[in-house]
């Protein structure tokens, strides 16, 4: 829980750095601990993995608490005293943000985030293209298409929340313009090429197969993004 050792992957770099100190200050602050309140760390640690809360965020979750129960046990105050049971404060920690938090937020693995943005991007491609049915157009997408979309959306993805602008700082949202762009406009000209394929194989996929198609990825996505507990995604 507290080892310094234990390194998370973190796509931004100053990020990383951020949590790496925090895990070091965390290894410091639990050595400091009584008897008593390092074992509702170890519970709530506990009960936070039940909860798949990622490493990420308890780093910082824990570097708020031990700061404060630190200073506290000085004054005979247990961490129960000031959070309350081990239950009722991973309840709250589940369902909201610490104050660190909500000035900073923590993103997920780059797989994560990829897989987040390739069912994003290519249920929304299908999904369009599939409700154009309901006004007589008939589908032009192609096999190759589809595929390309959710794989190329991810990477699309994977660039455009890495360059998000964070609340704050300055000079980010010029870089982010750029990257946005010039992952569309990648994510459009690799997906002309997949519609060039001959025809033999690479068919045309019928409109009620993409919307069938776009209703998966959408209900793999909602339900990914809570098993995997994916954050610092731009939806």
């Amino acid at each position: 829980m507290f080892n310094k050792k234990n390194k998370e992957a973190i796509d931004q770099p100053d990020k990383a750095a951020e949590l790496e100190t925090k895990k070091e200050e965390n290894a410091q602050l639990f050595d400091q601990l009584t008897n008593k309140n390092s074992e509702y760390m170890m519970k709530l640690n506990r009960s936070l993995d039940d909860r798949r809360v990622s490493e990420e965020r308890k780093t910082v979750i824990f570097n708020d608490m031990l700061k404060t129960i630190v200073e506290q046990q000085g004054q005979h105050m247990t961490a129960r005293r000031i959070y309350g049971t081990v239950t009722e404060q991973a309840d709250y920690l589940t369902e909201n943000k610490t104050s660190s938090e909500q000035t900073a937020v923590v993103q997920s693995e780059p797989w994560k985030l990829y897989l987040d943005g390739a069912l994003i991007l290519g249920g929304m491609m299908t999904g369009i293209t599939g409700i154009g049915q309901l006004f007589g157009t008939e589908s032009t997408m192609r096999l190759f298409m589809v595929i390309l979309g959710f794989l190329l959306g991810g990477f699309a993805f994977m660039i455009i929340s890495k360059y998000a602008p964070v609340p704050g700082q300055k000079g980010g949202f010029l870089k982010y313009i750029l990257a946005t762009t010039g992952a569309l406009i990648g994510f459009i000209f690799f997906m002309t090429l997949g519609g060039i394929i001959p025809d033999a194989i690479n068919p045309v996929i019928p409109n009620p197969i993409l919307l069938v198609i776009a209703v998966a990825a959408f209900a793999a996505r909602w339900y990914l993004k809570r098993r995997l507990n994916i954050q610092g995604t731009i939806f």
